[in-house]
């Protein structure tokens, strides 16, 4: 077979994109398998035309990781619940899966996932392989879930690991940026199916940032919010109910959804998306644009199914940088953080956050072996000011930072290798599983020094 065949599951050319539509790769050879066989079938297909590949999901990632180079595989079609072990608290789910069906089809099993990020756009394979989390001192990511996977490695070859099975293998693939393997199956390690108390307050800033890490610890999931020039933050906290009888944490009255949803659709969706582009067009009425964009982070409170609290509306396009710190550093690095913003009078259009996870084995995850705490800057897409960025990366180098997976940051491989104690056994598996480097592109090989 030759580059010109056709390969199986081709689809024809497309184009591909990344959310933030910040990266891009016209006129693509593109793969969409709908089962494992295809995706086997494709993959070695694609090895004998000695084609590279990259595994796009739903691109939602701030970098060039994903982009393809000659060959597309668009896991789209790869998507739904394989099985389910109800008793073990166990679900298979194929790997383009998207966050918010895998949450939707756990629910109706009576599961669902331990933590998630905030928002559910993500494929659970993508958001895997590079270690995406939500919040909670005693959580880990989605990697961190992870019990066993299937991959399809570069040559074809479908093989199975977990942390008894083949556990180098599988250590590498959670966390492991789409270079080992395909995943082409996921087994998470689930609980029973619970509801979250949100509760979000207005509250003053130093005070918090000062007690930052005993918040953390008192509650089973926070974050907070900061915009820029603000003397307060919006805190978002979320407790666990599943322990209290259903008729205690039900959600609320038809009339109370209803109120929230008008209050998620209006204040939080559509005022910020409104916002952000009339500073793009006006950008002398930021000052007061701003006055109006504290109405979309009010006060309230309300109980409902996990996977809904979790996660949050995206309204506008934005770009991403997102650093890991030690816990015990986060109030520190929040506050050069902030003395940088205010400092260059930066006009993120949308909060900056501040989250917290618990320590991980998985190799290359940001949290391995240690409590961390994330701080994520976003900027309106049309609005971003790259050395904001650049003088961000500073300040959480200096604090031991190190850059999410998906997120943006101009880190290569001699300043990414001595963050991790695993790195080189990384490299080792690696190869082992694409000798020929078929599922490497440009930005995956100046990450990894390859």
């Amino acid at each position: 077979m030759t580059a010109e065949d056709g390969l199986p599951s081709e689809t024809g050319p497309a184009t591909w994109s990344t959310w933030d539509r910040s990266g891009t790769a016209e006129d693509v050879r593109t793969l969409r398998p709908q089962t494992v066989e295809q995706l086997s079938e494709a993959m070695a297909a694609a090895a004998a035309a000695g084609l590279s590949t990259r595994v796009t999901g739903a691109g939602h990632s701030f970098n060039l990781l994903a982009q393809p180079q000659e060959l597309r595989l668009d896991t789209s079609e790869l998507v739904g619940l394989q099985e389910v072990d109800r008793q073990g608290r166990r679900a298979t789910l194929l790997g383009g899966t998207p966050l918010i069906q895998a949450a939707r089809e756990l629910d109706a099993c009576g599961l669902a996932f331990s933590n998630l990020p905030d928002t559910l756009h993500q494929s659970i394979a993508g958001a895997i392989s590079t270690a995406t989390h939500g919040t909670g001192a005693g959580f880990q990511s989605l990697s961190g879930q992870v019990v066993a996977l299937t991959l399809v490695l570069a040559s074809g070859e479908i093989v199975e690991c977990s942390l008894t099975q083949r556990p180098e293998l599988f250590q590498a693939t959670r966390a492991g940026l789409g270079v080992v393997g395909v995943i082409a199956a996921v087994t998470v390690q689930c609980e029973d199916s619970f509801r979250l108390h949100s509760a979000e307050f207005n509250e003053s800033l130093e005070p918090l940032i000062a007690g930052l890490g005993e918040r953390m610890a008192s509650a089973d999931h926070f974050e907070l919010y900061w915009n820029p020039g603000s003397d307060s933050a919006h805190t978002h906290i979320m407790s666990r109910l599943h322990r209290l009888p259903s008729e205690w944490s039900a959600p609320g009255s038809r009339m109370a959804q209803g109120v929230r949803r008008s209050d998620d659709a209006v204040l939080r969706r559509a005022l910020p998306a409104a916002l952000n582009r009339l500073a793009g067009a006006a950008p002398r009425a930021i000052p007061g644009l701003r006055r109006l964009d504290s109405l979309s982070l009010s006060s309230r409170r309300y109980t409902d199914l996990s996977y809904k609290v979790f996660a949050s509306s995206r309204p506008v396009k934005f770009l991403q940088t997102e650093w890991a710190v030690p816990l015990e550093q986060l109030p520190e690095t929040f506050r050069e953080v902030q003395k940088v913003l205010e400092r260059e009078q930066a006009d993120l259009g949308l909060p900056l956050s501040v989250r917290c996870s618990a320590p991980e084995e998985t190799w290359l995850s940001p949290a391995h072996a240690r409590y961390t705490g994330w701080i994520t800057v976003r900027q309106f897409w049309r609005r971003w000011r790259p050395e904001t960025f650049e003088a961000l990366e500073e300040v959480f180098l200096a604090h031991d930072g190190r850059p999410h997976w998906g997120g943006r940051h101009n880190l290569q491989a001699e300043q990414l290798r001595p963050m991790y104690a695993h790195w080189d056994d990384f490299l080792a598996v690696r190869e082992q599983a694409d000798p020929r480097g078929l599922l490497l592109n440009d930005t995956a090989r100046g990450l990894l020094g390859l």
